[in-house]
């Protein structure tokens, strides 16, 4: 039996993780963001260490006395937390500066490096997520129209090519327009912007980064996904097949029919797999 270690942020999918882990036989040791992680992180672990973004010296520690030689990178972390209440211990500004760019990949790879200076190994937590992974074609009972697809397909790739700027991973298209881009704000907030300036029927894409390290940062949608297009007005959600991380698809899938929503599940081009 293993003991792997999770640096968890917001959202389900750590909690999503340590079940199947721990049903696999490992013990799971946590640490957790003040402010971010879910606080039911605390019954689905082993153990759990509450940190302030930024104090990674404490994140090393915490997995060191847990036992763990594996690590997972797993839920989100808003970049705008960075100007609230980030507090970075000595190995917290070492890691800072070591990105000269502080976009997500740069980050995320320093973090990766200093763990493996210290004995973790980072691994890919999608063997445990498998399930949750977003298949190929349509969702539920709502299905897009030929224009909407078109916007679909259009809005993949503006998704893909912010991503190799790392920028973000979803953008909002009405007519073969970009209307918004996700940026700092977030997934839900650059609905809420795109609904407001493109008007009812906008389409949502939200794709992998080309040059998407598999270990962390997989784009992710649950239900409150639907609850923003909901609210937005937005039409089609469109999402990377096999790549996309989907929380409670069931309650997705009945929110987006029950709101008039096509999910759809859309392959790359074979040339980006």
């Amino acid at each position: 039996m293993a003991t792997i270690g999770l640096i968890a942020g917001a959202g389900g999918f750590p909690l999503l993780f340590a079940a199947a882990a721990r049903r696999a036989g490992h013990r799971v040791v946590a640490t957790g963001f003040v402010n971010s992680t879910e606080p039911a992180l605390a019954a689905a672990v082993d153990a759990l260490t509450w940190v302030k973004l930024g104090q990674f010296g404490r994140i090393l520690e915490a997995l060191r006395q847990g036992g763990a030689t594996e690590v997972v990178l797993l839920g989100a972390v808003t970049k705008k937390r960075f100007f609230v209440d980030v507090l970075p211990d000595a190995v917290g500004l070492q890691l800072l500066a070591r990105v000269a760019v502080r976009n997500d990949d740069n980050l995320l790879r320093a973090g990766a490096a200093i763990l493996a200076e210290h004995g973790f190994q980072v691994i890919d937590p999608t063997p445990y997520l498998a399930e949750a992974l977003a298949p190929e074609g349509v969702l539920g009972r709502e299905r897009p129209t030929e224009a909407e697809a078109a916007d679909a397909a259009y809005g993949m790739e503006l998704a893909r090519a912010i991503g190799r700027l790392d920028v973000g991973q979803t953008v909002v298209v009405k007519e073969r327009v970009a209307v918004a881009v996700e940026a700092l704000e977030g997934t839900d907030a650059c609905i809420q912007r795109g609904g407001e300036l493109g008007g009812k029927g906008t389409v949502v894409a939200k794709a992998v980064k080309p040059q998407q390290d598999r270990r962390f940062d997989l784009p992710a949608i649950g239900p409150r996904t639907i609850a923003a297009m909901r609210a937005a007005g937005c039409r089609v959600l469109a999402v990377e097949a096999g790549g996309t991380l989907v929380m409670d698809r069931e309650e997705l899938v009945r929110q987006a029919d029950r709101a008039g929503i096509a999910v759809i599940g859309l392959r790359p081009p074979a040339a980006e797999r």
